[in-house]
Parts: C-alpha cells; structure tokens; sequence
C-alpha cells in the first residue's frame, strides 16, 4: 500500500524531472508528507516563510526571473487561502506557479473537523489545471502519480502559462515509516518510465493571407501608433524597432518594457506627459497596433478611446486585453514571427505597388515628426525641472532613480504611484535587465516578497521602489531578506498614508478622505528595519539619498532607504509639472 510520504516523494521526483527544482514550504502538520519529501531530496532547493501570502508571491517573482515555476507547499485550512492573491495576480499576468495543498481526507470534510475546509477548485477559474488527488491507498500507484506530474508541468507552461494546483488529500498517520531515508525518493527501476514527450503547444502561425490583408491595411495607413504592452520578451526588442522602421511609426512603449528606456528615433518615452501637450490632442493615429499585454498609463488609454481608430491587438496568449472595447482584429500568435513576416511583407508588397500620396499635414513623416519634436520638448523640460530642484519630491526621486541604477540591477515598481512616477519621468538612462511589476490585478499585496522572489531567481541586484502602505501591506516578507545573497535595495517611500488619493475627486471631501482614504499612519520603518536587521538609512534631500542609494548598491545583502515626502505636496507639485509641460 502506498503511504502518504511515498506518494509525495513520486511528487517532489516527478516535478523535478519535469524541472521544478525550487520548493516554498510554509510550515504545518497536514502538509508534513510534502514538506519531508521535498526537505529530503538532494536535488530540491527549499526555502521556508511562515506567511503563505508571502510565499506565494515569492514565488511569483522567482518564476518572473527564471521563466519558470517554483512549487509552493502548504497545509490545510486557510493556508491555501492567503496563496489566493498570487494565484489571481499569476493567472492575470500569465506566470507559471505551481500549488501543492495538503488536505483532510473526504471523511473529514464538511463535519467540523479542524482545519477542515472546502479545497476542492478554491481557486475558482484562476488555476490553468487542477486535480485533486485522494489519500493514497493500495490502488494508488507511481504511473497514476506520474502522470498527473505531466499532465500539470504541460499546463503551467504551454501556450497560456499560469497557475495550476494540485491538492494532496493525507489520512492520518501522516509519516507512516518515520525512518524513510533519501535513497527512497525516486521509484524502483521497474516503475521508472523515460520521460513522456511533450506535445508542442506553440500559437498558430499567421496565414499569407492574414499577412497580406494586415501589410496592406498598414501600407494603407498614413499615420499609426505601435504600442509595446508589458510581457514581451526583450529578445523581441530590434524586431519591433525594425518593424516601426519599416512602418515610419512612433512607439509607445509600456514602462515594463525595456524599450521604454532606450534612445530610438520611433521611441517616444515620455507619450505620457506628451499626450498633455494641446499640439498633439488632434494627431489620433488611424491605425493603432498594440503588440502584447496591457500597458500602464491611464492617459493613453483615454486618447486612444476613439471611434476612428482601427486597434489590431496582437499577443502570443488568447486573452483579451481591450477595456475600450475597440480592437477591431486580433492575432494569436508569437511576437517574434509576426513582426518578422509582417515586416518581409511590407518590404514586398512595398517593391509592388505605387505608394499612397497624401498631403503633408497626414503623411507619416510628419505624423512621426509631430511626436519626436514633443518628446524632445518634454525631455527637456523635465532635465530642467529636476536638474534644477533638489526637493525630495516623488517625481524627483524616480527621475534621479532612473539616472542612478546600475546597469546590472534589476528594477521591481509596486503599484499605485511607484510605477506611475516612473512611468511619467523615467529617463532613457535605465539599463537593467528587467524592469517590472504586479500588474495582473494591480494589487498592493505581496510587492516586497515579489521582489525578493525574483532577486532570488535572478541571482542578480534588484532595486525595488514601494510606498508605505504596500510595505506596511507585506512587512512579513522582510523575514525573506535573512537569507539574500546579492544585493536588494528597498527605496522605500513614506508619505504617511495613501498618497495616489490624493489625485482622485474624493480629496475634495474633506470630511471623510483623511481617515477613509488618505488611510494617515504615524510610523517610520527604522524599528522594523532594526527588528529584521536590515541596513538602514533616512535621507532628508536628494543629494543624500544618492551618497546613500550608491552605498547601498554597492554592499551585498538587503538596505531600506526611507524617504519622507507630503502627499499634499507632491499633488500640487504633479499639478505644477503639468502645467509646465502644457506650456512647453
């Protein structure tokens, strides 16, 4: 009869060879079968956290460095609950992450039993695959185990990667042969298959005639906008320059994108803050082309609401990404291949045809040009603005943040106004590797083990920029930074409550917004920083906070940089700025 222990030793194996190498265990009872397996086997990597929310969202941002899963372990109960946020922000964004529950068996469901709860689809919609498999009995054999490994490691990184979850049900007594020992992990030699070939699962190639009809609705159009959204791979990176070339069209390019920071005539970095300026309120482009997931800047989204605008929609993931209701077409298919057959198809349909003559007020030169020369005029406001004004103002810290970065730090933005600022006056200085966020659901939860997660899988120093209520939000996850072996900056920054309220019509109400939305605190991160044993700093302008941000980058292991700011302050000061850039 198989135990409890073996099964879960077929478990840890299989994901192994399936290559999950890397378990979060979050300690408890139910879950000891899973937790010895993994704890036992040479080949596992395991890390434990207390706090399941944290360690799911660890283990959301390890699978952002590495491109693949890690494998969270838990007991029963309310434990697999608070996995929940991460498994939404998972599925939203696309990130493979891998739930192994410890469950009571049936018996012991819905009769009081503690820490007995309904774990059966919990994740509702959310997992890519779910099985639930019963306690093991004399029927219960490696071949069934295995396959059901495959079936799960297929769903979490095929064409539409994301969570999936498999919930372990565990009769009592939980270790049955407490002497087992590591040389029982894999299967006997009879039992072992070669592994299954996986079947291929790559997105549907586009047809010459999809190419045909798209190269000519493109050639056809005088002025259009190519929107780079987060999620895309950089590797795709000098195919869309390429492909804008060949189009003579500006690139919006998300904040997640590392286009966002490079020096390109198509490149437009500061779209955001250019769409404020009156001279490009008319040039609505005819034909928008929005390669990838959803893009951050509300501003944007607004401008491109227009009923003119043919919106083609193009990811290598089937979900829909049009909250303007508005994409006219969209293709399923891989980045790389469409911008490279879209691009040999333009150059040939291009040799064959006489092109469109248009007035010079519609033609895509000056539609290209219209932009650059607002770009241009922006840069140069904001280097002015903040070469000038040491205030430690919000926008000013990312600004100058954007400037410090080493070119080997990655770059985690929690939500709210931290990807926001960045969005808005982030130079083209940034050189990281990678810079991203949360942006699935956009939730404050989870942020700081988010980072901390991804430092792990990278290797690599990360610089992570969070407010005080998303770090307030995720304290626990501090515990994570004991065992950081490379270099982890939190810039941390406390505005004393929920400072993107501040620019929402409810300010005006002055006699709920301070204690139901402004959310005031009273606390500085010092104790906690001491209590968790983090190297500390408070800078009070900006040029301390450069002396502090470069020794801090240049030390192994985790610093808090607080900086204090006023959200009333920084409101009137983003009120200032964008009067200055109307008038530019």
């Amino acid at each position: 009869m198989s135990s409890s222990l073996q099964v879960s030793q077929w478990i840890v194996a299989e994901l192994i060879r399936h290559g999950i190498t890397y378990f979060i265990i979050s300690p408890g009872s139910r879950s000891t079968p899973l937790t010895v397996a993994a704890a036992r086997n040479r080949q596992a990597e395991t890390i434990v956290h207390f706090d399941e929310r944290g360690a799911a969202y660890f283990a959301l941002g390890y699978a952002k460095a590495r491109g693949r899963a890690a494998a969270l372990i838990c007991t029963s109960g309310t434990a697999v609950a608070n996995y929940f946020p991460a498994v939404i922000e998972a599925s939203m964004d696309n990130i493979p992450l891998i739930v192994l529950s410890a469950d009571r068996p049936p018996e012991l469901i819905g009769v009081g039993a503690n820490q007995a709860i309904f774990q059966e689809q919990i994740y509702g919609a959310y997992p890519r695959f779910f099985k639930n498999l019963p306690p093991p009995d004399a029927a219960t054999t490696f071949q069934q185990i295995s396959t059901s490994i495959t079936q799960l490691c297929d769903a979490v990184s095929g064409t539409r990667p994301g969570p999936v979850h498999l919930n372990c049900q565990f009769r009592e007594p939980l270790l049955a042969d407490p002497a087992n020992t590591a040389e029982d992990y894999n299967p006997p030699p009879e039992q072992r298959q070669p592994r299954q070939q996986r079947v291929s699962k790559s997105a549907p190639q586009l047809s010459s005639r999809e190419l045909h009809l798209i190269s000519h609705r493109l050639t056809e159009t005088a002025t259009g906008i190519l929107v780079v959204g987060r999620s895309l791979s950089p590797a795709n990176d000098e195919l869309i320059l390429e492909l804008a070339a060949n189009l003579g069209w500006p690139i919006f390019p998300d904040i997640q994108s590392r286009l966002r920071f490079r020096e390109h005539p198509n490149i437009i970095n500061h779209f955001d803050l250019a769409l404020l300026q009156p001279t490009v309120q008319e040039y609505y482009p005819q034909v928008v082309l929005h390669l990838g997931g959803a893009f951050t800047s509300k501003r944007l989204l607004n401008f491109l609401d227009h009923p003119q605008i043919h919106y083609i929609s193009v990811k290598p993931s089937p979900e829909t990404v049009d909250p303007n209701h508005q994409v006219a077409q969209f293709f399923q298919t891989p980045i790389q291949s469409f911008c490279t057959e879209v691009s040999a198809q333009l150059r040939l349909d291009r040799e064959d045809s006489t092109p469109r003559s248009t007035s010079p007020q519609n033609s895509t030169q000056h539609f290209l040009e219209v932009w650059t020369v607002v770009e241009t005029k922006v840069r140069r406001a904001l280097q002015s603005k903040f070469e000038v004004d040491q205030s430690l103002s919000e926008p000013g810290i990312s600004y100058h943040l954007s400037r410090l970065l080493p070119p080997e730090h990655d770059l985690m933005l929690a939500n709210s106004m931290a990807i926001r600022e960045l969005e808005l006056v982030g130079t083209v200085n940034i050189r990281s590797s990678h810079v991203f966020a949360n942006r699935g659901a956009s939730g404050i939860d989870g942020n700081l083990a988010t980072a901390v997660g991804f430092q792990t899988g990278s290797g690599k120093g990360l610089t992570m920029v969070m407010g005080d209520l998303a770090a307030l939000h995720d304290l626990n996850s501090l515990a994570l930074l004991k065992d950081i072996r490379s270099t982890l900056v939190i810039v941390l920054i406390n505005n004393h409550g929920g400072g993107i309220f501040n620019f929402l019509p409810v300010r005006t109400e002055t006699d709920v917004f301070e204690p139901f939305f402004g959310t005031p605190h009273p606390w500085s991160f010092k104790a906690a920083a001491a209590m968790f044993r983090i190297s500390y700093a408070a800078p009070e302008n900006l040029s301390e906070f450069q002396i502090a941000y470069e020794q801090a980058v240049s030390r192994t292991g985790a610093t808090l940089l607080e900086l204090t700011t006023d959200r009333y302050q920084n409101h009137q000061f983003h009120t200032e700025l964008f009067q200055v850039i109307r008038e530019t």
